[in-house]
């Protein structure tokens, strides 16, 4: 009591003093700061260094001259690389020649005193992967002849990096430059850039390998002084063809692996970007059909960024574009990775795979009903839609679009479909002659991440429908009877690991449900804070599998953001969350499929037996081959409400049009990229730069693995 009395007798004159005391200190630690000497990446973060270079900045003290500062890598002087830049107050070089694992970089200063010093911890891994995707799949089939690539190593998958150079003709198409001097064709047209500068457009592709995939970069360039070298004293920098921003597509499907994928050389001639002056880069391990590995994709972008940085120069900012499986590469991305996309154009999208897969899953079970457990003709495609809830076809043979959807039902949760030719018959998985073979399911694929079920050793399986009651709407409308009602649940059944189908019910791997939360492979919107522009073309009546659900289910978990709608006028609209956009998602739910998960116990006695097996709900994911009721699952940072409706799949916008699956899934991200001219002008405002300041680097920004590396099946 008496020393509060003390204190409040106290001369306000001393506490002023002290609190200017303490605003001096801090200024002065703040100068003390500024003067300190320090070491940063800019190519990618110091912990995922590839191919044994980075590119680095040294900031200096306003008291040290650029000469003054010594840098030295594993005590290896290596200051000759280092150039001022165009502020004098930092050098930045591309340091070369670092080891695989641990590396140090340092730097001092040999004249001041006291010496400044700074001191860098680097983590190296090879340019052939992995950095924290985990080990790559056995065995490997590398594709770089078909990619019209020179082999150098086929274990790992390595290519001799080669360029091709191209025009823009007076025909709209791009042809090859035979002669990189002048006179140039007579056809070859200019283009002008979105900064306004009028250049010749020719292009330059670099092609190679990085983290096992074929990669493509494409940038237009001068044959006469081509980019080399750009942060070397004798370099050359890009001119004035590229206005320092990329644009990053990502394609479609979703299919097994064990391959670097395929794809040619033209792939990278996307006009749109191209001739606004973006260079286009991407790997064929950003196609999804070449294999459905999220993480991998995500790896395979940064390593690509990371030369491009150090072969061209940092972007300012990174565009993703592409449409279906290409959209949830962009979401999980953006998502779990921030940093590596600076901004999303998601077309025809799907939140994630884990949320849709239920619903494929769940056409495969309802079309094995119809068609061979009971009578065909008594579920035309009429009543067949009262269960599925998708609409029917309103040219052609009557169908819904769970029959679109029967060839994705029967490869996501089989190990056995989706291959491509080039993974031979003899390394795939056979339950009899080869129970340690390749295994083509979504969760095998991605088994670094779901780990292994230790009862069978293959992946965690994610599908669930115990205690489902298919056809519950249906039933309640008086669409269909109790009758069909308990047959259809009675005898709808599961699938077995294999993807067999069997009497029970399936129950999803809780571990495996936990990991696809807790590891950002569902969608939740944390981080999605960079502009988006999502687009979509109403299909729904052709029964398309890229139903309009899906794009209301992507952005549920934002707010603040509605889809742009682009219906068949051609017309689009973006705009903010509001009424009514909310009633038309509610409107949209109506279509979705006919389900429910009710008590079980007044139904057929399978129905309780399946129940009966689990005392609690797992977290299940999104389903729409019959509409689920909205469940929640708990991570460890939010609670994720998901509803179970919709459907989708995950390919390119053109497949669309009837391509099969498999020609869908061969084709190249830029070929099927949805980046249209004006939605990259659109999307070039959306993005706040400063075109004479400092480019966003991957060093900078807050780029985080969510993902850990996993160095087993764990």
């Amino acid at each position: 009591m008496n020393q509060t009395r003390l204190m409040r007798r106290r001369d306000p004159t001393a506490i002023l003093a002290l609190l200017a005391l303490c605003t001096v200190s801090a200024a002065a630690a703040s100068r003390e700061h500024e003067e300190d000497l320090s070491l940063s990446t800019l190519s990618t973060r110091a912990e995922f260094v590839t191919g044994g270079d980075v590119l680095v900045r040294v900031s200096l003290p306003r008291s040290v001259a650029p000469t003054d500062v010594e840098v030295r890598l594993n005590g290896t002087d290596v200051t000759a690389v280092f150039q001022s830049d165009s502020s004098g107050d930092n050098l930045v070089g591309l340091v070369v020649g670092l080891r695989d694992g641990e590396n140090v970089l340092t730097a001092s200063t040999r004249r001041t005193r006291p010496s400044h010093n700074a001191r860098l911890a680097l983590r190296n891994f090879p340019v052939s992967g992995p950095v924290f995707g985990g080990p790559h799949q056995q065995p490997w089939i590398c594709e770089t002849a078909a990619s019209g690539l020179e082999q150098l190593s086929a274990s790992p998958c390595v290519a001799l990096t080669r360029y091709d150079w191209f025009y823009r003709a007076s025909d709209n198409s791009f042809k090859p430059l035979t002669s990189l001097s002048r006179p140039f064709p007579a056809d070859l047209v200019q283009t002008t850039t979105i900064d306004g500068t009028v250049v010749d457009y020719i292009v330059r592709v670099e092609s190679g390998t990085i983290d096992e995939s074929i990669y493509r970069i494409a940038i237009i360039d001068d044959p006469t002084n081509p980019i080399r070298n750009p942060w070397s004293s004798g370099g050359k920098k890009p001119g004035a063809g590229w206005n320092g921003k990329l644009s990053f597509p990502y394609g479609g499907g979703c299919g097994p692996a064990f391959r670097s994928g395929r794809n040619v050389v033209n792939s990278a001639l996307t006009n749109d970007p191209l001739s606004l002056g973006f260079a286009v880069a991407f790997g064929t391990r950003n196609t999804l059909g070449t294999g459905c590995n999220f993480v991998v994709s995500a790896e395979t972008t940064m390593m690509i960024k990371e030369h491009f940085a150090e072969a061209y120069g940092v972007p300012r900012f990174t565009i993703g574009s592409g449409g279906s499986g290409g959209s949830m590469q962009q979401h999980f991305i953006a998502q779990n990775y921030p940093g590596l996309l600076d901004a999303i154009t998601p077309a025809i999208s799907y939140s994630d795979l884990v949320s849709i897969l239920p619903d494929v899953t769940d056409c495969g079970l309802l079309n094995n009903y119809f068609d061979h457990t009971t009578d065909p003709a008594n579920w035309p495609a009429s009543r067949r839609a009262t269960v599925d809830g998708y609409p029917v076809s309103t040219t052609g043979t009557p169908r819904t679009t769970c029959v679109t959807w029967n060839g994705f039902a029967h490869t996501w949760v089989s190990p056995f479909n989706g291959f491509d030719a080039v993974v031979p018959l003899a390394a795939r998985y056979d339950p009899t002659t080869n129970p340690t073979g390749a295994r083509g399911s979504f969760t095998d694929g991605m088994i670094n991440v779901f780990g292994a079920d230790p009862q069978t050793s293959f992946a965690r399986t994610v599908f669930d429908n115990v205690g489902v009651q298919y056809g519950l709407k249906a039933l309640n409308r008086g669409a269909i009877t109790v009758d069909e009602f308990l047959d259809l649940n009675e005898k709808i059944g599961g699938l077995d690991v294999d993807g067999n189908y069997i009497p029970d019910r399936s129950a999803a791997n809780l571990q495996g449900l936990e990991r696809a939360y807790r590891d950002g492979v569902v969608t939740s919107g944390e981080n999605l804070t960079l502009p988006i522009i999502d687009t979509r073309i109403y299909t729904d009546q052709i029964v398309d599998i890229h139903t309009r659900i899906r794009s209301w289910r992507t952005w549920r978990p934002i707010p603040a953001v509605v889809p742009s709608q682009r219906r068949s006028s051609g017309t689009s609209r973006l705009g903010s969350r509001t009424r009514a956009g909310r009633g038309t998602a509610r409107s949209t739910r109506r279509r979705s499929p006919d389900r429910g998960r009710l008590p079980a116990t007044r139904y057929s006695p399978s129905i309780r037996r399946s129940a009966s097996r689990r005392a609690a709900p797992t977290p299940a994911t999104s389903s729409s081959a019959a509409s689920r009721t909205s469940i929640s699952a708990t991570t460890p940072s939010r609670s994720v409400s998901r509803s179970r409706r919709g459907s989708g799949r995950s390919s390119r916008p053109a497949c669309a049009t009837g391509r099969s699956a498999a020609s869908c899934r061969s084709r190249s991200p830029a070929s099927g990229a949805t980046t249209r001219r004006s939605w990259t002008i659109a999307m070039t405002k959306a993005i706040t730069t400063d075109p004479t300041g400092p480019r966003t680097s991957l060093a900078r920004s807050p780029l985080r693995a969510r993902l850990p590396v996993r160095s087993g099946r764990a």
